[in-house]
């Protein structure tokens, strides 16, 4: 199925998984921590690796390495969940660091490219040349929801 959600120009959270660089709309970021204990669920996802207890709030939370089936690396000091809100849910994204908060104009982007695996062309919307780097902006729906599935279920 091929990706018709176009990216719009604005502020983005630039971050690092395993040395590449990614963005997330800066309308998706509810706020960023440190990384935080995590409370295992058995049965969820191999890439979920359970949910946070933040301010009284219970997050998933989603590992991007495993997701992406990158190699996991060890968390550090520089280690960041950002949470993000969607579909009115609050959910974790553990990244290695988050390195700046850019604005991103239209000419800047390109939609996602054919080449790539259906894994990697869903979960960009596009990619972003800033300061001679491209940026892999996601497609948070597909990261969170891939193929549809209702990985976050509210009880």
């Amino acid at each position: 199925m091929e990706n018709k959600t176009r990216v719009k120009a604005g502020q983005f959270v630039v971050f690092t998984i395993h040395d590449k660089l990614s963005a997330l709309s800066i309308e998706e970021v509810i706020e960023i921590i440190r990384m935080q204990p995590i409370t295992k669920v058995p049965g969820a996802k191999d890439y979920i690796p359970g949910m946070i207890n933040l301010r009284g709030r219970i997050i998933p939370v989603v590992d991007l390495h495993k997701r992406y089936k990158m190699p996991v690396i060890t968390f550090t000091k520089k280690t960041r969940m950002i949470i993000v809100q969607n579909e009115g849910e609050d959910i974790g994204l553990i990244v290695d660091e988050v390195a700046m908060v850019v604005d991103i104009a239209d000419e800047d982007i390109e939609q996602t490219l054919d080449m790539f695996n259906s894994l990697e062309k869903d979960c960009y919307l596009g990619f972003a040349k800033i300061k001679g780097q491209l940026i892999g902006i996601l497609n948070i729906q597909k990261v969170l929801y891939p193929e549809g599935e209702e990985v976050f279920q509210n009880e």
